[in-house]
């Protein structure tokens, strides 16, 4: 069944169903063996679920390349760990031949996505899920063990919901000109997206006359990391990509309206290259020791000005991994007729030995599961969320999604 997880006895595979779930999420499995020689002294056929988050190394928190920049640890946070006995074999060996078994297990709903960040210096980040099958032998006699890896990705709630943030954005002026000040409305296409997708957002910019009005709207898509570890907690904020639109200017009622334009951002860094490991945006995540979330700025620049910036809207998004984990395939061998060990599903969620994790019942996974679609039932003045400070009427937009 492959040479990783083969003994001289032969091998043994662990197969999902699929390679990513949501928390919640039930995952079904398979366990073969391929028994080729008689004699292995491991009776008992066990499987095993883990999660960890890890931080490990030198990690660069502030893009700085001196010692100051940078948090040294080795800290690792257990998310669950459950291991059942599905199977054992009534005689001291196991017997020649293919055996397989199903096994049924339930995540927890309140787990984070799976996170993997590597630093230039070996340093990495993880948030990683398994599981293994294992067969464990008598003293002197290798282990036959498998490992899959399963992604696990943040719930998603009404995906197609609108973020709308709108706000008057101003600086204090300074010696050559008076104090600036326009007010910003954006409209998101939606508030999910996958890396490297096209973020599109709708911008009115309104100048009322008294005012110096913005010589360009700055659009940002930022990264808010926050790590904790030994009572200790660090942020880093880093600007993914950005884009700029200069201010044009038109009559509406008593305002001007200077720009309502669209702004595409994608979510990827700007020089992104697929290839290098380094440079990957990481998916939205919530764990205990790392946290990774994302939004869109929008700043007004007045000019020249040291703290014009300050001031800026904030629209939150969630990121998605573009990718899914490849699932390893092992053709099976010549003549596979394996023996069905049990007849039913073994439910890990009823006879799973919990360590410091609680499992919930599937009527969480079904609740999950109908939140996330509920968006399908809204009405579509109900497919928004407002961020910001202002009441005004934003009657003159009118974001048209595909």
């Amino acid at each position: 069944m492959g040479n990783k997880h083969s003994t001289e006895f032969g091998g043994i595979f662990v197969q999902t169903s699929k390679a990513y779930y949501f928390p919640g999420e039930i995952i079904e499995g398979t366990i073969s063996l391929n028994i080729t020689k008689p004699g292995y002294p491991g009776r008992r056929l066990y499987v095993r679920i883990t999660g960890r988050e890890i931080l490990h190394g030198a990690l660069d928190i502030n893009d700085n390349s001196d010692d100051e920049g940078k948090l040294s640890t080795n800290t690792t946070s257990k998310i669950l760990k459950n291991e059942i006995l599905l199977y054992e074999f009534q005689q001291p060996t196991i017997p020649m031949g293919q055996f397989t078994t199903q096994f049924t297990f339930q995540l927890p709903s309140n787990i984070p996505g799976t996170y993997n960040k590597i630093h230039l210096s070996g340093a990495y980040e993880r948030i990683i899920y398994k599981i293994k099958g294992f067969v464990v032998a008598t003293k002197g006699y290798k282990k036959m063990s498998h490992i899959q890896q399963i992604q696990v990705r943040e719930p998603i709630y009404n995906p197609e919901q609108q973020i709308i943030g709108d706000g008057k954005l101003q600086d204090n002026g300074y010696c050559c000109r008076q104090k600036g000040s326009v007010q910003i409305t954006a409209i998101t296409d939606r508030n999910v997206y996958r890396i490297g997708e096209a973020i599109r957002i709708l911008i009115e910019v309104i100048d009322e006359e008294r005012f110096q009005k913005p010589e360009k709207i700055i659009v940002q898509l930022e990264n808010i990391t926050q790590y904790k570890y030994k009572n200790n907690i660090e942020t880093k904020k880093k600007i993914i990509t950005e884009e700029e639109i200069q201010t044009t200017t038109k009559k509406l009622g008593s305002y001007k309206i200077l720009n309502q334009q669209e702004v595409v951002l994608y979510a990827q860094l700007k020089n992104h290259n697929n290839n290098d490991q380094y440079n990957m945006i990481q998916p939205t995540t919530n764990g205990n020791i790392i946290q990774s979330n994302y939004q869109i700025l929008i700043k007004a620049s007045f000019g020249i000005s040291c703290c014009n910036l300050r001031e800026c809207l904030e629209l939150p998004i969630q990121i998605l991994s573009s990718t899914v984990l490849q699932q390893q395939s092992i053709q099976p061998p010549l003549g596979w007729k394996p023996i069905q060990l049990n007849d039913e599903n073994l439910q890990l969620l009823a006879n799973a030995k919990q360590s410091g994790t609680s499992l919930h019942s599937f009527s969480t996974y079904q609740k999950t599961m109908q939140d996330r679609n509920s968006y399908r039932e809204q009405q579509e003045s109900q497919r928004s969320i407002r961020v910001g400070n202002s009441n005004r009427s934003i009657q003159s937009l009118n974001y048209q999604m595909n």
